[in-house]
């Protein structure tokens, strides 16, 4: 229930900006700041894009940017045409990334609203020309699923992510998908060190021999340096830093019965 909200929540703001771009380049007041809406649209796109990027921030994951982004391109449509536009590919470009980025429901909402739009002028230049058009967007749909799967399954086979249960989260976005899939992993590969882990501490008092207790505590150190590894990889995969950065420090060994201490 919570995905379902959740997908909803992205779903509104992306028809409600068709809409709103629509009637605003249609009504004939409002019309002539067209060009000026434009410009201020890519400013503010822009201006977002670079500070998300200074901050080091992920820009295309952002959904304020993705929404001034969608905000842009349809005033751009909107102001030149829509139908005659020569940038109306824009709009086939941006419904990819709506299925690759987020959910095929949120591509699939936003072909939708224009279809419909779109509908109500039919016929108004050419009735062949303005079916095709509206026709050619609804093409777009069953493309967007093939190649969002087509995506998956190449970053698969690059091994960047694990597709481990693909059919039972048809909700997931790509984003949420490969960060999943992202966690899945690093929990698979941290359990055997962790395990072992687990394993050596728990037998070291029982080791009596000065020289096994240096071999144990040696593969203790290089099991915590091994897991340190693998979680700094995670992290850098996952927020492009390292958060977890410093000096390496030794895990030091305790001292059997009837050792001074050197200080």
């Amino acid at each position: 229930m919570a995905r379902q909200v959740k997908t909803l929540r992205t779903i509104l703001p992306v028809v409600l900006l068709v809409l709103a771009v629509f009637l605003f380049t249609r009504n004939p007041i409002t019309g002539t700041y067209r060009l000026q809406m434009l410009l201020t649209a890519l400013i503010a796109w822009g201006v977002y894009g670079y500070l998300l990027g200074k901050k080091g921030k992920e820009v295309w994951a952002n959904p304020t940017f993705v929404f001034l982004g969608e905000a842009a391109i349809l005033l751009l449509v909107g102001a030149t045409g829509w139908f005659f536009s020569p940038f109306f590919f824009v709009l086939y470009l941006y419904s990819f990334f709506l299925a690759l980025m987020y959910t095929p429901a949120v591509s699939t909402a936003f072909v939708l609203t224009l279809v419909i739009l779109f509908s109500f002028n039919i016929g108004e230049v050419d009735l062949t020309y303005d079916f095709l058009v509206v026709l050619s967007l609804l093409t777009v749909l069953p493309l967007s699923l093939y190649l969002r799967k087509k995506y998956l399954s190449l970053k698969q086979l690059e091994k960047e992510i694990l597709i481990l249960k693909e059919k039972q989260n048809p909700d997931l976005s790509t984003v949420e998908e490969v960060l999943a899939n992202k966690v899945s992993e690093v929990c698979v590969n941290l359990r055997q060190p962790v395990t072992d882990l687990k394993q050596l501490v728990y037998h070291l008092p029982d080791v009596r021999d000065k020289t096994d207790r240096e071999k144990h505590w040696e593969q203790v150190r290089s099991l915590t340096e091994e897991t340190i590894r693998i979680i700094n990889g995670f992290e850098k995969q996952a927020t492009g830093r390292q958060l977890m950065s410093g000096p390496k420090t030794a895990v030091p060994a305790p001292r059997t019965a009837g050792e001074s201490d050197p200080t």
